[in-house]
This record gives structure tokens, C-alpha cells and sequence, in this order.
């Protein structure tokens, strides 16, 4: 080959670079911004819309566009160099309609609206189309994008300020229009340890020493043996958790917000002159899109580190779910640590108004699945850990499970990784109480230590939640400690529901007027005479995502569930008409069904008209 050739292909080749990495770094960039503006204010508009499963805060509006410009240059960068191993250079019309059909895919994806399928070969369509529309349009393209860029930048930026300001100038808001507060030094702390079965539990008769801590609290205060959550998942859980209503009266779902209709403590603390703030580590449903934000003045659940930024993203959450686990990492993208939420805890804390109480949720996520924890806790209990990719919610959308069956060694593993989170979680709830107390606000603060709902664990061949009411997601633990106002080492045997919490709130900090229903759990150490039983105590849950799910989840065989339990008896009712009846006192694991026996067939006509009586009710 001559030289004069070889120059000529050079010249040739480094035009041609010159040329298209400026116009694909341009269209890249253009594409990027609008992508990312799209994305975020449709995100936010959506956010808390009953139907949509959108989980950002406002600060989606500086996030997406951020996270869009960057991916959609690099994305454009990978075309520029793989284009030298194309005969001949990708157009610029193409480009841009290849960057259309991924804007439009990122939308159809992020409403949720159309199979994933489906969505892709609408916006291959749609993006074709436009390819060949603006094929050989290069010089009109260009200047288009040249003209019209800053006016992205500049919107990119306005919405990017008002969405990383909008909480805090919220907040300054809600603040400013608090009445005074009658109730100075009452605090209140709701401290919700999301999925932690009673029964993993020290206190609670665990042969393991898992929780050193939370046993400590125990004997300084009371402990409720025998509470049941009223649904087996996060938020219908949550939301009974904060109004004193049952699901089926709240009616937050899996695709439902809690809607306006019943207070929340929140709410009605604020009302009394109560600082207001919640912690949240589940950003899945405990975030304020989903309800549950009425009534606090600061609500902090997203943005805690850079990774959980990026999966707020349509995109960014596709890459870590398919990228992670092929490099052998399967936790939750960005999860928010015990030790973080203390954290974000006590910066609030001491950056406000000393001079009013505070009434504080706290919700920690380190004991769902996958059970991971920090590498300090990685030799308790056993020398084998779990990887996270044999129970996890995160990659298959009916079941927790991601294999057919689990051995039995198997199971244990999970266990025993589940038990060293738990006390990961326990040293940080002993480093939460101990700052409490170099504060002096140990003495004034109201300590209340649940959970929204158990885990499975392997029982009745299940794992994880949402997909049974059995007792290994319904029985939480409950202990509420005062100092000189509730006694010690008390344990209450009788049966309690969590949607009697916001009644003996209200009653602890002395308000005799309360829109809670139900009664007040004080009587069951003040000496009332009418505590010898419990009420029984309504559980539900909807099938939900589960309803696809496989053949042994009782949601999916038998849709939505509704159980009672009593003192002697618990009792499950599904939507199709099967019943299950345990002596649950004797037969804590469920193993016996008892509803075709003779006397079980007795007890289930009156429990089926009880249970109709309580819904009615209601």
C-alpha cells in the first residue's frame, strides 16, 4: 500500500473522529437532559398516585437529568468508538432515533403501565420511525440541538433546585404554623425493627443471645409476650401502625397509598405542638409517596448514599439489578444501614428546637432479605454466610425464593445470617439508647421497640412475607419503656394487636381525647379489672404481588387472606373459602389444622361470625 494512500485513509480517519465526536457528544448530551428532565418530573408527578409504584423524592429532579446526561454520553461515547468497527459512520439521524427510543423506554418503564416486552418493541418502533425521519438531516440536527441546549441546561437547573429545596422549605413551613406544645419534655420514640419475628428474639425465649440491647430495655420497662401484627407486610402494617385502623378500613395496598381519610398520630401530635420526624431505611414502601409522611415536618428516607441515588433512576436501577449480582453481589443497591439512620436521627435532632418534644419513627431495614450484614458481624453464630442470592425479593417479581427448594443446610444458612443481622441491628439499637442517655433525654422519652411483621424462614415451606398470615409474620415483638412512668420487668401474657399502639400513646402522654379507636394497653399493668383477655386481633393481607406466585403460597392458591386470633384459637379464612384453625398456644410452629375436626369445625362457625362481626364493625 503506498504512503500517499495511507495518508489520505489518516486524514481520512481523523476528520471523521473529529467530526463525529463532537456531534455525538452533542446529541448524546441533548438526549441526556431531556431524558433525565422527562423522567423526573413525571416521576414526581406520579409519585403517591394510587396505581403507580413510584418510589423518589423530589430530589428525582436533580437526580434523573444528572444521572441521564452521564449515561447517555457514555452510551454515546461506546457508539463513537465501536462505529470504527462499522464499514461506514453511524448518522446522526440515527442516532438521535436510537436516544428517542431509549427516552421513551425509560418512561414506559418508570409508569409501569405495559409489559416490559412490550414497551420495548413499542419504543423500537417509535425510535426507528424517527431514525429514518431525520436520516441525512445532520446539518438541521445539529443546529437544532446547538440553539436549544441551553434552554435545557437552564430547565435541567431550575427544576434541580426546586427539587433538592422543596423538603427542607416544606419542613421550614410546617414547622412555622406549630401551636405550642402543652406537653414539654414528653417525647416519643416509635422505633419499628422492619421483619424481626418475636421469636429470634432473646427476650422472647431465643436459645441465641441476639439481642443484648433490646433485652436490656425489656427488663427497664414492659414486655408484651403475645402481639400480632395486623397484616404480614410493610405497608398495610405501617399504616395500621400510625392510625389505629385495620387494613381493610385503611385500605393501603400494594398499589394503594394511606389516603387522607383517618388520622395518623403523626398528625395529631403535631396538632398537640410535637416536633415531627421519620427515619426510614425501607425505601420501598416506608416513604412518603405511599402515605405515610402526613404529619411529620421532616420525613428522610431516600438519598443516603450515592448508590441508592442512582437506582432511584429508571435506568440506573436496571444496570445494578443486572450488572451486581454477575460480579457476586447481591444486596440491595444503596440499603440504608442501623448505623445511618441513628445517624440521620441525631443530626436532626440536634439541629432543631430543643424546646419542644419530638415524636420520632425510626425504621430500620437490616433484618429483610437478603440477609446481609457489615463484615464485623460475619463470623456470629456460624463460619458460613449467606451470598444473598438464594432468598431475595430484588430479582424475581412473585416469590423471595430464586430457587425451586432450599435444603435443609440451606436454610440454616439463611437463618443464621438473618440471626447475625439481628444483632448488628441490636448493637446499634445500644449505641441509639446509649446516645439517648449522654443527651439527658432518656428520662423524658416514651421508648416503644416493634416490628411490622415476622419472616418466614422456611416455615410451612415459605420464605420471606406478604405471602401468608401463619404466625412467623404475625407475631412482633412489643415493649414500651418510661422511665418513672411505666413499670419494670413486666411481661403481659395476654394477646395485643399493634393498632392499639396509637390509643396508649395518646393515653401515656395525657390526652384524654383521642380520635384512635380501639383501647388503651396501659390497663394491662395498671391494674384494670378488665384485663384478664385480650381482644381478638384481625390480620390481612391481599394477595398482591404474590398472586402469581407459586403454588404453596396460601395467597396465591387461595387469594387474599383474613385471620382472627383469640386467646385459644387462631384462625385463617381465605377469599376462596378454605379455612385453617390452629391451637396456636400449643401448637406455635402450625403444624396441626384442626379445621376439619370435629370441635374445629364448631370453633370455625363461630370464628367465620366473629370475624364477619369485627369487619362490620369496622
Amino acid at each position: 500500500m503506498s504512503t500517499a494512500h495511507l495518508d489520505s485513509k489518516q486524514v481520512n480517519l481523523t476528520s471523521r473522529s473529529h467530526l463525529r465526536i463532537s456531534k455525538v457528544l452533542l446529541i448524546s448530551a441533548w438526549f441526556g437532559l431531556l431524558a433525565g428532565l422527562l423522567e423526573g418530573i413525571t416521576a414526581n408527578f406520579l409519585r403517591g398516585v394510587s396505581g403507580f409504584a413510584i418510589r423518589v423524592s423530589p430530589e428525582i429532579l436533580w437526580i434523573a437529568p444528572a444521572f441521564d446526561l452521564a449515561f447517555f454520553i457514555l452510551t454515546g461515547l461506546g457508539l463513537f468508538l465501536a462505529s470504527y468497527l462499522i464499514p461506514r459512520r453511524i448518522d446522526a439521524g440515527v442516532l438521535a432515533g436510537l436516544f428517542s427510543g431509549i427516552t421513551l423506554l425509560g418512561l414506559l418503564l418508570l409508569v409501569g403501565q405495559l409489559q416490559q416486552l412490550a414497551a420495548l418493541v413499542l419504543s423500537v418502533g417509535v425510535g426507528t420511525q424517527i431514525g429514518r425521519r431525520l436520516r441525512n438531516k445532520e446539518p438541521q440536527l445539529t443546529v437544532f440541538a446547538q440553539y436549544t441546549f441551553t434552554v435545557l441546561i437552564a430547565a435541567a437547573l431550575f427544576t434541580g433546585m426546586l427539587g433538592a429545596t422543596w423538603d427542607s422549605w416544606r419542613e421550614r413551613q410546617f414547622v412555622a404554623d406549630l401551636p405550642k406544645s402543652d406537653h414539654r419534655g414528653t417525647n416519643v420514640l416509635f422505633i419499628v425493627l422492619d421483619t424481626l419475628r418475636a421469636d429470634h428474639i432473646s427476650s422472647y425465649g431465643y436459645q441465641r443471645r441476639t439481642t443484648l440491647n433490646i433485652d436490656r430495655l425489656a427488663e427497664r420497662g414492659v414486655l408484651f409476650e403475645n402481639t400480632f401484627a395486623n397484616s404480614s407486610w410493610t405497608l398495610p402494617s405501617h399504616a395500621s401502625l400510625l392510625t389505629g385502623r385495620f387494613p381493610s378500613e385503611h385500605k393501603a395496598d400494594w398499589w394503594d397509598p394511606l389516603d387522607g381519610t383517618y388520622p395518623t398520630l403523626a398528625e395529631v401530635l403535631a396538632k398537640n405542638g410535637y416536633r415531627t420526624a421519620a427515619f426510614a431505611a425501607n425505601t420501598s414502601y416506608v416513604t412518603p409517596e405511599w402515605g405515610l409522611a402526613r404529619g411529620f415536618s421532616h420525613f428522610e428516607a431516600y438519598g443516603s448514599s450515592l448508590a441508592d441515588d442512582v437506582v432511584r433512576t429508571v435506568y440506573g436501577r436496571k444496570l445494578a439489578l443486572n450488572i451486581l449480582p454477575r460480579l457476586g453481589y447481591f444486596d440491595i443497591p444503596g440499603r440504608k444501614r442501623a448505623s445511618q439512620v441513628n445517624d440521620e436521627f441525631f443530626s436532626w435532632l440536634d439541629s432543631t428546637d430543643g424546646g419542644r418534644p419530638f415524636f420520632v419513627l425510626l425504621n430500620y431495614f437490616d433484618l429483610h432479605d437478603p440477609y446481609l450484614t457489615v463484615d464485623s458481624f460475619h463470623s456470629k453464630f456460624s463460619d458460613t454466610v449467606t451470598r444473598g442470592d438464594l432468598v431475595n425479593f430484588q430479582f424475581q417479581p412473585h416469590t423471595h425464593r430464586r430457587t425451586p427448594s432450599l435444603t435443609a443446610k440451606q436454610i440454616q444458612v439463611e437463618i443464621d445470617s438473618y440471626d447475625r443481622c439481628l444483632a448488628y441491628l441490636d448493637a446499634e439499637i445500644g449505641r441509639l439508647l446509649s446516645e439517648l442517655a449522654n443527651r439527658g433525654l432518656d428520662k423524658n422519652t416514651l421508648v416503644i421497640i416493634t416490628s411490622d411483621h415476622g419472616e418466614s424462614l422456611g416455615n410451612h415451606d415459605l420464605f420471606g412475607h406478604g405471602n401468608s398470615l401463619y404466625l412467623e409474620t404475625l407475631h412482633v415483638p412489643l415493649i414500651l419503656s418510661w422511665p418513672g412512668k411505666i413499670p419494670v420487668g413486666v411481661r403481659v401474657p395476654q394477646i395485643v394487636s399493634l393498632h392499639q399502639i396509637p390509643y396508649t400513646v395518646m393515653e401515656l402522654i395525657g390526652e384524654a381525647s383521642t380520635p384512635f379507636p380501639g383501647n388503651s394497653l396501659v390497663r394491662f399493668w395498671s391494674g384494670a379489672a378488665d384485663k384478664a383477655t385480650g381482644t381478638p386481633i384481625l390480620s390481612e393481607v391481599s394477595p398482591g404481588r404474590f398472586k402469581a406466585g407459586p403454588p404453596n403460597y396460601p395467597t396465591a392458591r387461595g387469594g387474599g387472606l383474613k385471620s382472627l386470633i383469640t386467646s385459644q384459637w387462631h384462625f385463617i379464612l381465605s377469599e376462596s373459602g378454605s379455612a385453617e384453625l390452629y391451637a396456636w398456644p400449643q401448637d406455635r410452629r402450625e403444624l396441626d389444622n384442626l379445621a376439619e375436626t370435629p370441635a374445629g369445625r364448631v370453633a370455625v362457625e363461630g370464628l367465620k361470625r366473629r370475624l364477619d362481626e369485627i369487619i362490620k364493625k369496622n
